[in-house]
């Protein structure tokens, strides 16, 4: 293994490449993207040569004859302690299939600097155009990033597999669903994890190919509560007792515990657990999305400059 790293401050703020804002104020934007390339015969030798002759890179190479994992490894340091992944040639039971190539990245911190965008376009330029797309989506991370401190939220348990960390009542990260694969839901603290000066709290889909439907995601979307709070109640707060006040307290943290409670008590409390409402998605955000993920199928600009400002409506002329 050889190993080179690249050292640099970390990025200021929360980075986006690209990104939409929804009716609620919610941000929306691609966060994790795993792209698989269909490489032309004896390509992947080309594309291990042309990365191997990269000299103004810095990267990480290693190899495994893991089963189901790719043969050469690759992992691209870049200032600010940002990476992304590449795999060339395929393990399986007759050999390495050298025509499969894979791509693991987040566009908001790599999507357009000059390093992913040239290791992108050595594997678009080395793939097959007849009996496969050259490129396409296998799972991408959908982010939604909410404005507000992480105790204004509530993932609800549904029938999904259910997991929490929580350290505190704002170091909490919650999940639905199963791990590495589509549908996979998680609401974590994005001010905490990403060290930001104001207060955001993320939720992250993971979700299957390019051609997801909104119903597809509706499918999948959990149900996340705004938490009202104290101030927000006014006099139906000041009207509870100190006992209701406890028993409402709790529910905002864990409300599917509202079918524990008495007919009466949830008749009594139910709406107020939901008073803050739910995070919805915004159709018209998402499908703007898809448009900028449907972009990742063909290849990128290579001369852009390392920020570049537009979607990828105003490179489609390029």
């Amino acid at each position: 293994m050889c190993t080179n790293v690249q050292g640099g401050p970390a990025p200021a703020g929360l980075p986006y490449t690209w990104k939409t804002t929804a009716e609620d104020g919610s941000t929306y934007s691609i966060d994790k993207l795993l792209l698989d390339f269909a490489l032309e015969y004896q390509a992947g030798q080309r594309v291990l040569d042309g990365v191997g002759a990269l000299v103004w890179v810095e990267f990480s190479h290693w190899t495994t004859h893991k089963m189901g994992a790719f043969r050469d490894q690759f992992t691209f340091a870049l200032e600010g302690g940002r990476s992304f992944w590449l795999g060339v040639g395929l393990n399986g039971p007759s050999g390495v299939n050298t025509r499969r190539a894979r791509l693991e990245f987040n566009p908001n911190k790599v999507g357009e600097t000059r390093v992913l965008r040239w290791v992108f376009n050595l594997l678009y330029d080395n793939s097959r155009r007849t009996d496969f797309p050259p490129v396409v989506v296998v799972r991408w991370d959908f982010a939604v990033d909410l404005p507000g401190e992480r105790t204004g939220y509530e993932l609800v348990k549904d029938g999904r597999v259910y997991e929490e960390i929580r350290r505190s009542a704002s170091d909490r990260t919650q999940y639905v669903g199963r791990r590495n694969a589509p549908g996979r839901c998680k609401l974590y603290n994005k001010t905490m994890e990403a060290g930001l000066g104001v207060d955001v709290t993320r939720l992250e889909l993971t979700l299957a190919g390019d051609a997801c439907t909104v119903p597809d995601v509706l499918a999948v979307w959990p149900r996340v509560l705004r938490l009202p709070g104290v101030q927000q109640l006014g006099s139906e707060w000041l009207a509870l007792n100190e006992t209701d006040r406890f028993i409402l307290r709790t529910l905002w943290q864990q409300p599917g515990r509202l079918g524990e409670l008495s007919r009466r008590k949830r008749e009594k409390l139910g709406p107020l657990v939901a008073a803050g409402g739910e995070v919805k998605l915004d159709v018209a955000a998402f499908g703007r999305c898809l448009v900028e993920l449907r972009g990742w199928l063909r290849r990128r600009r290579q001369d852009a400059p390392p920020v570049y400002g537009g979607g990828w409506e105003a490179l489609e002329n390029d």
